[in-house]
């Protein structure tokens, strides 16, 4: 009776030996705390993990404006001057929350965004998606881009509609920004309306007119990004536009 081959069992031993020891001494870290990375988790630890869980799940999100009413008040019982139908945020914007969004916007790591929408795009109440056809990432002007490399926004709506969770489309090249900006950081909500003023076009008309538009961006402060995006959106022929975001600041 011939002897059983064990040369691939002893290569996969000595594979699956190596893999650990490399772990070990070379772990992967956390990109929010630079902990080591949870087992099979190739961006976060456990306790980021956790931690994003219960920011959510904390969260007293208006149904409208998507503002965490423990921290700040909002106006939308009484008013509404945003041209899209609602916001739904996933997260507050926390530490953990701005580690993880500067590392796929100044990091190079478009995976990660990726990884955010697919991972967490379940979170995302179903009534949301009724009546919605495409998502519609926030564009870059053509420089910026040029220089990130990609755009966060379109990376994270990848993920989204490739989750599972919905069946809208990516629509990836429906905006355009057709002109650079001053940053927003330290603007008023009034001098960021005045700074994003004609910044947007619908390049692609066609695949906007009649439907559902879900907006995505990685941040929502003010709404200006998101208003100037919407009016374009609705003035070339949307339905309607809601949007989504990573977090609500």
């Amino acid at each position: 009776m011939p002897l059983p081959d064990v040369a691939p069992f002893a290569a996969n031993v000595l594979r699956s030996a190596g893999r650990n020891a490399a772990e070990f001494f070379f772990p992967t870290l956390c990109i929010a705390c630079n902990g080591p990375c949870s087992p099979g988790n190739p961006w976060l630890c456990k306790g980021c993990v956790v931690r994003l869980a219960r920011n959510h799940d904390n969260r007293d999100a208006c149904p409208l404006c998507a503002q965490d009413r423990r921290f700040a008040a909002c106006a939308c019982g009484y008013a509404w001057d945003f041209p899209f139908e609602r916001i739904y945020s996933l997260f507050d914007f926390d530490d953990t929350v701005k580690e993880i969004t500067h590392a796929f916007k100044y990091g190079n790591l478009k995976s990660l965004a990726l990884y955010v929408g697919k991972t967490y795009a379940h979170l995302v109440p179903n009534d949301f998606w009724e009546g919605m056809d495409i998502a519609v990432p926030v564009p870059l002007h053509f420089l910026r881009a040029l220089k990130r490399g990609y755009n966060q926004a379109e990376r994270l709506a990848n993920g989204i509609t490739c989750s599972g969770a919905t069946n809208i489309a990516l629509c990836g090249n429906a905006l355009q920004r057709r002109r650079s900006t001053r940053t927003q950081t330290a603007l008023s909500k009034e001098l960021r309306l005045r700074n994003l003023a004609g910044a947007f076009c619908v390049r692609r008309p066609d695949l906007v007119r009649g439907r559902g538009v879900v907006l995505v961006d990685d941040i929502v402060t003010t709404g200006a990004t998101t208003s100037g995006c919407a009016r374009a959106l609705l003035d070339a022929g949307a339905r309607a536009v809601r949007v989504l975001s990573m977090a609500r600041d």
